[in-house]
């Protein structure tokens, strides 16, 4: 961006994503065609055990439907939201409150935990960027809820956002804000 792509467009929203196949099949060519988190894991994690079984386990609904894309439905065998899983706990009267946490989850990055909020991807590309390349801006924008995300696609497509690497997130404030949380 700008030499070969007038912008581009991120995500690790699969709506989003799909949004922009179905309404701006033009400008699906300027997407990063890069894994979400959920797709890069479960190969990562299917390339060390072929029979491991996979459960993204998240808020997104979406999801779903990303997991059983061509390309993916190899490698994520089940996708269930919190509040599914917080049905599976109760109907097995698991109570969590009384559980000790006998490790420390200490091998994410603060970056990679910022994926889920609105703007998390393209600020995480960002901040690589100017450690990288001081000096270099990065100029972003995200859209949040299909309706701002439609409306950021109508810019980029008339042209108003050359240059931007631009996000977008089907759901309000993102991933935290989808359909499955609790």
């Amino acid at each position: 961006v700008p030499a070969s792509k007038p912008y581009l467009g991120t995500s690790c929203c699969p709506s989003w994503s799909m949004m922009v196949k179905k309404m701006f099949p033009e400008e699906d060519k300027n997407i990063s065609s890069s894994a979400t988190p959920m797709i890069a894991t479960a190969k990562l994690i299917k390339r060390k055990d072929l029979d491991a079984k996979v459960t993204f386990i998240g808020p997104c609904i979406s999801k779903k439907l990303e997991a059983l894309e061509e390309d993916v439905k190899d490698y994520v065998d089940f996708v269930i939201t919190y509040e599914e899983l917080m049905g599976m706990f109760i109907a097995k009267k698991i109570e969590l409150s009384g559980l000790e946490a006998n490790e420390a989850i200490g091998d994410s990055s603060n970056l990679g935990r910022g994926f889920a909020a609105s703007g998390g991807v393209a600020g995480a590309v960002a901040a690589v960027v100017a450690e990288l390349e001081p000096g270099r801006t990065v100029l972003t924008e995200k859209a949040n809820g299909l309706h701002e995300c439609v409306k950021l696609m109508k810019q980029a497509k008339a042209g108003k956002k050359n240059g931007y690497l631009l996000e977008g997130m089907a759901c309000p404030g993102g991933c935290l804000g989808g359909p499955g949380t609790l």
